[in-house]
């Protein structure tokens, strides 16, 4: 079946001037996000833009010869889609600005944000998922009992200060966190930014706090919310949803229905199914039970030891972890009596909402 590379070869002749951006024009913009940019996309809005085009020939030719490994939860084709989406007419001419990447442990901040000038004179606004460090894992983890995560402030000013580059229609999206980043950040930003943004993609991202899908400003803004997830979805139903979310088929199973390059495309947009599958529907009121069990207290502790398991690893990423198990398993052994009874209790919480289902 079809996926976004036959989609680039339907559509990679016609500009935006002639089809505006699409769904599928989204999640391909924020794959595209997850590339390291850095000293080749200007961080400045104030500077000058560079192509696609150009970026790719920079990002590969910097490359060359090397097998880049992008991260032990990232699909490499992420590189490939850039390679082709760069020799497209659509794409290739695409400006890009305002690449911003920061992993702060302090502060526990994993956010990265990068802009695209379309042809059509509007802005597409892409937030950067989970990447493959800890840091930003942990702070994935702690939406669970925090209302507010300095990467979803920080997707804030972002926005607002992108919305300068054009007095056009902006669209902002993301895949995984980085959906997340886009709708919370479509929300909070300031009224005049709001007035330009006509759509706002979550593409298997993260929910919300009721506290704050209740709020007006949520409510003001969720009809400009396009929140699409995959049959099998696990990520995309943490949290809560209020607004109407698509269900796209993928050609995977499970969790690795996540990964964008799965998910199915006919013509202009994705195969859209009737609803989530049962499995995915267990796994998500199971998720939700557990959470229920803890107040934000006890989640916030359960979050810190694991990370404190992992940082005493001396890993940084998730690929030094999986190359290294053993370090992992000494890091278990040396966690304080305390800090292990807190994981303890909590998986035995999950375990027993899943034998809870099951019964049921």
């Amino acid at each position: 079946m079809a996926s976004v590379f036959d989609y680039l070869d339907w559509r990679g002749d016609i500009t935006f001037g002639e089809v505006s951006l699409g769904e599928v024009d989204s999640l391909i913009l924020s794959a595209i996000c997850y590339v390291d940019f850095e000293g080749i996309v200007p961080s400045g809005f104030g500077e000058k833009p560079i192509t696609l085009i150009n970026a790719a020939r920079s990002y590969l030719r910097a490359h060359k010869g090397e097998k880049v490994y992008i991260g032990a939860i990232l699909p490499p084709a992420i590189l490939t889609l850039l390679a082709k989406a760069a020799k497209t007419q659509r794409c290739g001419g695409i400006r890009l600005i305002g690449y911003i990447n920061n992993i702060d442990k302090e502060t526990q901040t994993q956010f990265c944000a990068l802009s695209f000038l379309l042809d059509d004179g509007s802005l597409y606004v892409a937030y950067r998922g989970t990447d493959d460090t800890l840091v930003g894992w942990k702070e994935n983890f702690n939406m669970s009992f925090m209302e507010v995560v300095p990467a979803q402030l920080a997707a804030v000013d972002y926005l607002d200060s992108a919305s300068k580059l054009t007095e056009g229609n902006i669209i902002v999206g993301g895949h995984s966190k980085g959906g997340n980043l886009a709708v919370y950040a479509t929300v909070k930003c300031s009224a005049e930014t709001n007035e330009k943004i006509i759509k706002s993609y979550s593409n298997d991202g993260p929910g919300f706090s009721k506290t704050f899908i209740e709020g007006e400003d949520y409510q003001r803004t969720k009809h400009k919310i396009k929140t699409l997830i995959p049959q099998s979805s696990v990520v995309g139903l943490l949290l809560e949803h209020e607004e109407t979310y698509e269900v796209v088929k993928s050609n995977e199973v499970g969790l690795m229905q996540h990964d964008p390059f799965s998910w199915e495309v006919l013509g202009g947009g994705f195969i859209k199914m009737d609803s989530i599958t049962e499995e995915s529907r267990s796994i998500d009121q199971k998720l939700k039970a557990w959470l229920s069990e803890m107040d934000p207290k006890q989640r916030e502790e359960f979050v810190d030891a694991v990370y404190e398991t992992l940082s005493a690893t001396n890993a940084t990423t998730l690929t030094d972890i999986n190359t290294d198990k053993i370090k992992l398993i000494k890091a278990w052994g040396n966690l304080s009596d305390e800090n292990k009874a807190i994981v303890t209790k909590s998986i035995k919480l999950l375990l027993k909402e899943s034998t809870r289902k099951k019964k049921n």
